[in-house]
């Protein structure tokens, strides 16, 4: 499986992410199903050791406060050859918890394919949108901000093909700040 750390995003930021995308003016602009914040993509495995060294790694990752969300504007970018319309995000702990996460993640095995960085939201596939649409729509939506918002855990995902699949499992939340729920474990 195909693993990826992220942030699963709250309540009044996804319905804010979900209702840009109704924006989206043709079928050209493809939504994307699961809307969340990518810290750390892990790269594949199925071996049950690295999988248990990852949980142990994982739990033990903790920071002083929670993460704040900013949502700080929209960007295209290109991954591989997908062009992508991304909501960007400030956080310094998420920039910092990526970090934490990269090391469990080398500690426990997994060759880390890369962080994710800068932080963004993918919303959309636009690919075969021609360029001057989108720039329109941009300049049109610029100005659309979601509210300011923490989180106090960060998930891991995995799919069964590779990052660029959008069919995602929630495998396990990992709480990083005390005085959050306990964890769910992921074996």
């Amino acid at each position: 499986m195909f693993l990826i750390a992220g942030i699963r995003l709250p309540a009044p930021m996804l319905e804010f992410f979900q209702q840009i995308q109704t924006f989206f003016p043709n079928r050209e602009w493809e939504p994307e199903p699961f809307l969340f914040l990518p810290l750390v993509i892990m790269g594949e495995t199925s071996d049950p050791d690295i999988m248990e060294n990852l949980d142990a790694g994982l739990l033990s990752i903790q920071t002083s406060t929670p993460a704040t969300l900013v949502h700080s504007g929209l960007d295209v970018v290109q991954q591989g050859e997908r062009i992508i319309l991304t909501a960007k995000i400030l956080s310094a702990v998420c920039d910092h918890l990526s970090v934490k996460i990269r090391r469990q993640t080398q500690q426990a095995g997994l060759k880390v394919k890369r962080i994710c960085n800068p932080l963004s939201v993918p919303l959309g596939t636009i690919s075969t949108v021609p360029p001057e649409d989108v720039h329109n729509w941009l300049r049109i939506h610029h100005s659309l901000r979601a509210p300011e918002d923490e989180a106090y855990e960060f998930t891991l995902f995995s799919s069964w093909k590779n990052r660029e699949t959008t069919d995602m499992a929630l495998l396990a939340d990992y709480a990083f700040t005390s005085g959050c729920i306990e964890p769910t474990h992921l074996l």
